[in-house]
């Protein structure tokens, strides 16, 4: 039988890619990186940097449009708030002229009937004390027959049958009534 030699080279160890200079390669790979390099910048610089150049200008002319519209609302509500405060003011003052009014227009209304029932009261108080005074020179009138009736009845019963002149009894009382009225 026959014996069957292999050989394995042998290799002066670590990797051979970092060989590069060794085997004079490296030449090579810095033109290929300057070759990548040169591609790469020019896409950057023709494709990617004008979209986001493009996007940038766009965004900050987006936020000057915004901060001129909030500028602009920002007055136009300043100038609303000017006239809500401007109209309140106006209606507190208008509200308090119309209470005034009412309580002028009230205390008038009411001073007048307070006069009318004052004149009513004032002429119920007249017409009442006339007609005390007339009932009272009536009652008086009367009392005066009364009392002459009554006397002579006393009088009849107390001496019998004696007859006393009607004048002399009417005379009595009459004389009688002026102290009592004098008094």
């Amino acid at each position: 039988m026959a014996q069957a030699t292999t050989e394995v080279p042998q290799a002066d160890g670590g990797l051979p890619q970092l060989k590069v200079i060794e085997d004079g390669t490296f030449t090579n790979q810095i033109a290929w990186l300057l070759l990548t390099f040169i591609v790469l910048y020019v896409v950057i610089a023709k494709m990617v940097l004008p979209r986001v150049g493009s996007v940038l200008q766009e965004r900050e002319e987006s936020i000057a449009d915004n901060l001129d519209t909030a500028e602009r609302l920002r007055a136009e509500a300043e100038e609303i708030k000017k006239s809500y405060e401007a109209a309140v003011a106006e209606a507190k003052a208008n509200a308090q002229q119309t209470i005034l009014d009412s309580k002028a227009e009230i205390q008038a209304s009411f001073s007048k009937a307070q006069s009318d029932l004052d004149a009513k009261l004032t002429a119920q108080a007249e017409d009442a004390e006339k007609r005390i005074l007339a009932a009272k020179t009536a009652a008086l009138e009367s009392v005066g027959e009364i009392a002459g009736t009554v006397t002579k009845e006393v009088i009849g019963k107390l001496a019998g049958d004696a007859d006393v002149a009607d004048k002399a009894i009417t005379d009595a009382v009459s004389a009688a009534l002026n102290d009592v009225k004098g008094a």
